[in-house]
Order: C-alpha cells, then structure tokens, then sequence
C-alpha cells in the first residue's frame, strides 16, 4: 500500500500539481501580486487538484456509466448491434496498417462478445474520416476487418462509412437497418457515451438498447491515492464534462 502511495505520488502530473501549489503558497506569504490575481491562482490551483482526484473522476463518471449497466449477452429484443465508431490511426513510416484506438478496440471487441452470445446477427459499423486531411482507410473499414478476425462472420457485417459524428452514426445506420426492417438495435459504445449515443437512435424511432463497454464507476475502494492527483482521472473527468456538454448541445437541437 505504502508503496504504490508514493508510485503515485511521485509521477510527473502530481509533482507539477504540487509545484504550481508551492508557487501559488510562496506568492501569498511574499505578497508577490495583487491578491486578486493570488486569490485566482489558489482556486484555480484547488479546483484542478480536486478535478484530478480519482474519487471525484469515480463519481464524475459514474453520472453517465450508471445509466447502463453492463450486459454480457445480447438481448432477445435486439435485432441487431450497432458498433459506434471511435478513432483509427492511419498507416505511417513506423506503423504497417491501420489500428483502432483504445476506444474502438473496446468497442469491437465487446461487440464480438455479444455477437457470438446468441444467433448470428447484422452488426453495423460506423465512422468516416472525421478528419479530412487523413489518409488509409477509415474507421469502419478498420472495424470491419478486425471483427471478421475475431470470427464474426462478414456477411454479417454491415458498413457505414461516412459518418463523422454520433448524430451521424445514428442517421446513417438507421436508415441501413430500416432497409432490412431491423427495428430494434443493440448499440455499443464506451460506458460514457451511451445515453447520447442509445438515445439518438431512439429519437429516430428505433427500438435501442445500450451494450457498454470501459466501465470505471464499478467498485470504490477509498485509500489516500483516491485523493492524490492523477492524470488519468483529470482525462475521465475531462470526457465526462465533454459527455454532458454534448447532451446539453444535442438536447438543443432535438437529436436525442
């Protein structure tokens, strides 16, 4: 326990936390500043510590991922699974070919568990290139290829290769299944991206369900490194407000 305290203490995010801190205090004993600006850097210093405490990223998250818990067989009810799309990183000089990021490895991969839980069924996978100036193939090619190498059959796989959002995903897959009377959809995506993304393709009129996947609000275990700041959980923290920044903007615009 002592030992993985300091590992964690003596990382190079919660050192530079505990620099700015040393700065911030050294400023208001010396009078360094108006206090105005002194009185700003110490909230600003407090309110990123505390944002970067993995017991504050557990709860943060747990808004979104307890919405869906996770499922490991598909439902009777869905006709289909819906592979929302995530990144790809292009072949380069280092890297041969195409490969999922971690997200979209995720994601397949829990979606070719739920596959082979039941009867073979269509699964969609979705995603364009979200970037223009990128080049190889796009996100729903590279999807497909690894799904088929996980032994999903590729006359099941159904590909959706122009979205570049999740509103767009849900457009463009709908409008494949619907051509298939397929009402009824199992979607999979990150844990934290399920409401938005089940509740686009129920806004146009399909039957969703959600299959999560990345859980991290599952157990909490309270020890000191839950309070010491840490660059993983300012990440989690930093997709959660952009999780609840999206369903405020599609709630605007009627797309969920």
């Amino acid at each position: 326990m002592l030992y993985r305290f300091f590992v964690s203490l003596l990382r190079p995010y919660p050192i530079l936390i505990f620099l700015l801190l040393f700065v911030v205090v050294v400023c208001w004993r010396r009078k360094i500043g108006p206090r105005s600006i002194r009185f700003a850097m110490l909230i600003a210093t407090l309110l990123l510590w505390f944002f970067s405490m993995p017991v504050v990223s557990f709860f943060s998250a747990a808004t979104l991922e307890w919405q869906y818990p996770p499922v490991y067989e598909r439902l009777p009810e869905a006709e289909a699974i819906v592979v929302l799309g995530s990144g790809v990183a292009p072949p380069d000089a280092i890297r041969a070919r195409a490969e999922l990021d971690q997200g979209g490895l995720r994601r397949c991969l829990k979606a070719a568990e739920l596959y082979k839980s039941g009867e073979p069924c269509p699964i969609v996978v979705t995603g364009g290139r979200v970037e223009s100036y990128k080049t190889g193939p796009v996100m729903a090619e590279v999807m497909r290829e690894f799904l088929i190498r996980q032994g999903v059959s590729a006359g099941d796989v159904i590909l959706e290769n122009e979205s570049r959002s999740t509103y767009e995903n849900a457009v463009k897959a709908a409008a494949l299944l619907k051509q298939q009377d397929i009402e009824s959809v199992l979607v999979v995506s990150d844990a934290t991206h399920l409401i938005r993304g089940v509740g686009c393709f129920r806004n146009l009129g399909l039957q969703a369900y959600g299959g999560g996947c990345g859980y991290t609000a599952t157990d909490l275990n309270i020890t000191p490194r839950s309070f010491l700041p840490s660059a993983a959980a300012a990440a989690m923290n930093q997709i959660v407000f952009h999780e609840w920044l999206g369903l405020i903007y599609y709630r605007l615009l009627g797309r969920i």
